[in-house]
């Protein structure tokens, strides 16, 4: 019985080593974080298409207060009306990210700006969480894109 037990552990063990060599690296997780800082910029310059380029066909967007907008026709149309927001200004910074198979997911840090009720630029801190699919050509689209307010720091 014990060497049932040792040879069932060493098939395991073997698994989960052989496992290890399948499983992404640090340099997928970068990779990923760079494809949102790439995101972020064309976003910040207003790039309506680029931006869209980064979403997957089926993506949804969960804005707080907001009902969701679902496919990439609606979020084109979302995206339309916010470029005519005077002052309108979003872009944003991953914090971490995490990727496991052709799933991957980032927190990260959002600034939207706006014009202000007294036509000053305002600006919101936010707090994102994104959901991603590796596309067969090694690319990341962006399937669930999630914001919400920040919470304040505490001191």
């Amino acid at each position: 019985m014990a060497a049932l037990r040792i040879w069932t552990a060493a098939i395991f063990a073997g698994w989960l080593c052989g496992c290890s060599a399948t499983t992404p690296t640090g340099a997928e997780t970068a990779r990923l974080m760079q494809t949102s800082r790439e995101w972020s910029k064309a976003a910040a310059a207003g790039n309506t298409e680029a931006v869209l380029a980064y979403f997957d066909e089926s993506a949804v967007m969960i804005s707080e207060g907001q009902p969701p907008v679902r496919g990439k026709k609606a979020i084109r149309e979302y995206l339309a009306q916010t470029s005519m927001i005077p002052g309108f200004k979003i872009e944003w910074e991953p914090v971490e990210a995490t990727v496991s198979g052709d799933l991957g997911y980032m927190i990260e840090r959002t600034r939207i700006t706006m014009n202000g009720p007294q036509g000053t630029p305002e600006t919101q801190q936010m707090q994102a969480l994104t959901v991603w699919r590796k596309q067969a050509d090694g690319s990341w689209k962006n399937v669930v894109d999630m914001t919400a307010s920040a919470a304040p720091s505490r001191t």
